[in-house]
């Protein structure tokens, strides 16, 4: 892949972004408008760059000269094999960049990561994020943060695209957080399953009871978000997808142990990849629960 940068104007921020899925496609659109900034894109997938940016093979990396590098990754493999690339490692060293890693890993690469980025110079920045894609889209992706060094180039890259960031003071922290708290959030979206009993039971009171879930009481908040998914059995878009969710329960299992409520959950949304495929929305464990 030819890299068309040699040669251009160089802005004042050059952004990398490796990885593309529906977090880094929601969230490149508000890097993109970020003034005096070049989004460059490396991806093993991507065919054609998407608006206002380009593409580039992991071997051109160096010659771009990056100043932010963000990665968002499935898991630990794609995310060390980026990270630990030559060039990449080159790149870093030679450029000292942000680096920030998006993705929710597991704490054991976490730490890892951020003692390889600090070795060769880069500013590591730990931050996985929550909203799925329509918090990508809107820009307020929720973000759980660890940096050891503050530098003005990483709140003006996560400003772009993050609603809240909240501070964690250790590495591997946030991916700690991270896993129990997708953990428990599968719990709970498990438990949505009860909602196909209202029209079974209560018949055409059912837009009554619908109401009320969505709108009065503690479940207001996930049913308001994900009943009309339920309602209308409507899977194949994710924002995101069931393979996603069961690698973040896997890796919670891994940092908690065994727990009756990760392995329910770990059972019901294999159940629901199983029926309706990995790469349908996580919503879908809902049509695993009985129905009598």
């Amino acid at each position: 892949m030819n890299n068309p940068l040699l040669g251009a104007a160089r802005p004042a921020t050059n952004i990398l972004v490796a990885g593309y899925g529906v977090i880094t496609a929601g969230i490149i659109p508000h890097l993109v408008k970020l003034p005096d900034t070049a989004v460059t894109i490396t991806s093993r997938h991507l065919i054609r760059a998407p608006a206002g940016t380009r593409l580039l093979a992991p071997d051109g990396i160096e010659d771009l000269r990056p100043d932010i590098v963000l990665g968002c990754f499935a898991d630990d493999g794609p995310s060390r094999a980026f990270w630990e690339h030559e060039r990449v490692t080159a790149a870093v060293t030679e450029h000292r960049p942000v680096c920030i890693e998006l993705s929710t890993i597991s704490p054991a690469w976490a730490e890892a990561w951020h003692s390889h980025i600090d070795a060769h110079g880069g500013i590591p920045v730990e931050c996985p994020v929550t909203g799925s894609r329509p918090g990508a889209i809107a820009g307020t992706l929720s973000g759980f943060l660890h940096t050891p060094r503050q530098d003005p180039r990483t709140a003006r890259t996560l400003g772009a695209f993050t609603h809240h960031r909240y501070a964690f003071s250790r590495p591997g922290n946030p991916a700690r957080f991270k896993l129990i708290y997708n953990a428990w959030g599968a719990a709970i979206l498990h438990t949505l399953s009860f909602a196909r009993q209202l029209p079974l039971h209560l018949g055409d009171d059912y837009a009554t009871a619908a109401r009320i879930v969505t709108t009065d009481g503690w479940m207001a908040t996930i049913a308001a978000s994900k009943l009309s998914r339920v309602e209308a059995g409507d899977y194949d878009d994710p924002d995101f997808a069931l393979r996603h969710m069961l690698k973040d329960l896997h890796h919670a299992r891994d940092l908690l142990g065994d727990n009756s409520l990760i392995t329910t959950a770990i059972e019901a949304y294999d159940q629901a990849a199983h029926t309706h495929g990995p790469y349908a929305d996580f919503t879908a464990v809902a049509q695993t629960g009985g129905t009598r």
